[in-house]
């Protein structure tokens, strides 16, 4: 009789145990356009590695960046007094990969790497600036 039991019980966790596959969204997931639109200051500047900051006026350098339906689009660059790898006031920008990106291009064929991850709405971002010579590393941490 407890051998009856026994069987009928662990036949009856087994049928209840095997449920159908999971659902699957038909849509697939939805990966969107990692968003940093805004005005971006500079925060610290190192080169190789040693603080900068306080060596120049960098509180002048504002670097605007917009979107137009969700899409990276223009920027603003106004104040060209700080070293920067822009030459142009102005212009369209990029991300080589909207999604997960790790450089910035602009229309005048400039383009920064992105140090970490970027996050949609962050306020933080650090990328490295190149100007123009390979043995130094410019890399500017901003904020908006």
């Amino acid at each position: 009789m407890k051998c009856l039991r026994l069987i009928m019980t662990l036949s009856i966790i087994a049928f209840i145990g095997c449920d159908d596959d999971p659902e699957q969204n038909p849509d697939g997931f939805a990966e969107f356009v990692v968003d940093i639109e805004g005005n971006w200051k500079i925060d610290q500047v190192l080169q190789n590695g040693n603080d900068i900051t306080a060596l120049m006026d960098f509180q002048s350098f504002s670097l605007q960046l917009d979107y137009e339906n969700g899409e990276p689009s223009s920027f603003s660059f106004p104040s060209q007094t700080v070293p920067f790898v822009l030459s142009d006031p102005s212009g369209d920008w990029s991300f080589d990969d909207p999604v997960y990106p790790t450089k910035i291009n602009f229309s005048d064929g400039a383009s920064l790497d992105i140090q970490g991850a970027v996050l949609s709405g962050s306020d933080k971002m650090t990328v490295i600036v190149p100007l123009g010579c390979s043995s130094n590393t410019y890399t500017y941490t901003l904020s908006k």
